[in-house]
């Protein structure tokens, strides 16, 4: 588990940018709520790349996922226009493409035909590409690989001089942060997140 230091300054423009791990999470566990409120603090949207949504959908429909409700809940989501897609076509858009080259270190048209990581990657090359755009954007992501690479990308983007910026937020640090009412059946954030881990071995217990 990780936790952020602070929540990141809201800019004039923000997005919130999911990776699969932590959408996973929250949607298991039927707490996409603290998601939902977590986007309206910043007054913005919750996103998700294609490849992301695509892996949301294989992974909840399998194994421990199956019966967690993840999918149906991810179903809702997008119908009621609550996360949107980002598209991953790196064909059509030069800049992403670019950003995608960047982050993964190989050509955006290699990188995107190889599925392994490309989620947490795509995740990354879209929160660059907004960035660019004058965006904040949040990237949530738990992936220790995930996340140094998209330590990596804050450091450039700013080197660089983008007129956005990058955040970074994890599974646990929303948690910490979330209000109360945010919580789905008043429990405290400390359950929410050993329930959790009972999806994702990737979450570390809580300091005693």
């Amino acid at each position: 588990g990780r936790s952020d230091r602070g929540r990141p300054a809201a800019s004039a423009v923000m997005r919130v940018i999911l990776d699969a791990g932590p959408m996973l999470n929250f949607l298991a566990v039927g707490q996409e709520n603290c998601l939902i409120q977590l986007a309206a603090t910043f007054k913005t949207e919750l996103k998700i790349p294609d490849q992301v949504c695509a892996e949301v959908r294989r992974v909840g429909s399998s194994g421990r996922f199956r019966r967690s409700g993840a999918t149906h809940r991810l179903e809702v989501l997008l119908t009621a226009g609550r996360v949107g897609l980002l598209s991953d076509d790196v064909s059509t858009n030069s800049v992403l493409a670019h950003e995608l080259s960047l982050v993964s270190g190989a050509p955006a048209a290699d990188r995107i035909r190889t599925s392994k990581d490309l989620g947490e990657l795509m995740v990354i090359a879209h929160a660059c590409s907004l960035a660019k755009e004058g965006v904040t954007a949040c990237i949530v992501i738990d992936d220790g690989n995930g996340r140094r690479l998209a330590k990596a990308a804050q450091k450039r983007v700013e080197a660089a001089g983008y007129p956005g910026a990058l955040a970074l937020l994890s599974t646990r640090g929303i948690l910490e942060q979330a209000e109360p009412s945010w919580l789905k059946g008043s429990v405290d954030w400390r359950d929410v997140y050993a329930r959790m881990r009972a999806f994702d071995d990737g979450l570390g217990p809580l300091p005693g």
